[in-house]
């Protein structure tokens, strides 16, 4: 019954410019306090009966900082078996690698900001490599997007530009030639019998 939305200020290397002019005491607080923020900065707004189910983040080369804001009557953050309760003011980091959820059961809105830091144990060279490689993963995922489009559009056939063509087009992107395997020892359902 509830909803969730955010409001980003930063997303994978881009600045939403309109939305930092509207907040620029924000932005300058987190160049300050985060010279090492991983160019994903947000609001996080949580209406009353929401749950986010479990998931976790997609590594922990990054922690994930939350300043609480307003709304937290309610409101519970699971991160692995610690259940907390934020409190408005109090800021606190953790990993987002760890499987997390969120419930609010609260009144309020719950508003939090969110501000992604790289992992303090990687060195700035580390973090220029993984920066690095990141942007090359962004352009060639916009690449890909792009010829895409063009192969649709071009397609004298709708069937010509299928998902697993986009997908084959996408392999090389990774690191591994596992990427179609599944992995039945990760799925809870499989069996090995």
């Amino acid at each position: 019954s509830g909803a969730w939305n955010v409001l980003y200020l930063y997303l994978n290397h881009k600045k939403f410019e309109d939305n930092c002019a509207r907040f620029p005491a924000t932005i300058k607080a987190i160049e300050e306090a985060f010279p090492r923020h991983y160019s994903h900065a947000f609001f996080s707004a949580l209406t009353p009966g929401s749950h986010i189910l479990k998931h976790t983040g997609p590594s922990n080369r990054m922690l994930r900082v939350w300043l609480p804001l307003c709304g937290m009557d309610g409101f519970r953050l699971r991160v692995g078996k610690t259940i907390l309760r934020p409190e408005a003011g109090e800021a606190f980091m953790w990993d987002h690698s760890y499987e997390h959820e969120a419930w609010h059961e609260g009144d309020d809105t719950r508003v939090v900001l969110i501000v992604d830091v790289w992992h303090p144990d990687l060195t700035d060279a580390e973090v220029r490599f993984l920066g690095t490689l990141q942007n090359c993963r962004l352009r060639a995922g916009r690449i890909l997007a792009e010829q895409a489009a063009q192969d649709a559009a071009g397609a004298a056939d709708p069937e010509d530009a299928t998902h697993f063509d986009i997908v084959e087009r996408a392999r090389h992107l990774l690191t591994d030639d596992d990427w179609w395997v599944l992995r039945a020892e990760a799925d809870p359902t499989a069996s090995p019998m």
